[in-house]
C-alpha cells in the first residue's frame, strides 16, 4: 500500500537528528572502550565531552520540536501512529535520562571533563551510585528503542514506500 507521507522535516530537525545519532555512536564507542579497559582516561573524557554536547543538542532539539509546526497527517493506521509517537517519546526520555545520570556519575571523577560538575559528595553517595546503575541500564533500553526506530524507518521506506526516510535525509522533496 502506498501511504501518504507528511511534509518534510526542517533542516534544523534533520541536523539535530543526525548530530544526535553521531554523538550517541561516539559515546557508545568511547564508553565501551573505557568500560572494557581498551583505552585509558582519554576515552571517558571524550565520552563526557560528547555527553555535554548531547545535552546542549537535546535542549535545542526540544526547543525546535516544540516551536516547529506539526508535520502533516499521514494515512497510516492509528496503532502505527501511536507506536511511532510512543517510541519517539521514549527515545527522548532515554536520551535525557542517560545524559542526566551520566552527568551526575561523571561528577564523581576528580578529573572529569565536565564544565559544571554536580557536588562530588552527592555523586559519590549511594544515590550517585544509583545514577550510575541507571546510566548503565539505559544503554539496553536505548538499544531496543533505536532498533524499533530503525525498523520503523525501514518499514516506511521498503513496505509503505513513502518518503519519510528520504525526508530525514534531505529537507528537499
Amino acid at each position: 500500500m502506498d501511504h501518504a507521507s507528511p511534509k518534510p522535516f526542517t533542516r534544523a530537525q534533520i541536523a539535530f537528528h543526525w548530530a544526535t545519532a553521531l554523538l550517541v555512536v561516539l559515546m557508545a564507542v568511547t564508553g565501551m572502550m573505557y568500560f572494557l579497559e581498551i583505552a585509558d582516561g582519554a576515552a571517558i573524557r571524550a565520552h563526557q565531552v560528547a555527553g555535554q554536547v548531547l545535552i546542549v543538542i537535546l535542549a535545542a532539539r526540544l526547543i525546535v520540536k516544540l516551536r516547529a509546526p506539526a508535520r502533516g497527517a499521514s494515512d497510516h493506521a492509528v496503532w502505527e501512529k501511536a507506536l511511532a509517537g510512543a517510541v519517539q517519546v521514549a527515545l527522548y526520555f532515554a536520551l535525557i535520562t542517560a545524559a542526566v545520570t551520566g552527568y551526575v556519575s561523571a561528577s564523581a571523577f576528580a578529573n572529569s571533563a565536565l564544565l559544571l560538575p554536580v557536588d562530588i559528595g552527592f555523586a559519590r553517595s549511594d544515590a550517585g551510585a544509583r545514577f550510575l546503575t541507571v546510566h548503565y541500564a539505559m544503554k539496553w533500553v536505548f538499544l531496543g528503542l533505536v532498533g524499533l526506530h530503525v525498523a520503523g524507518a525501514l518499514k516506511h521506506h521498503f513496505i509503505d514506500r513513502d518518503a519519510t526516510l528520504r525526508h530525514m535525509v534531505s529537507s528537499q522533496e
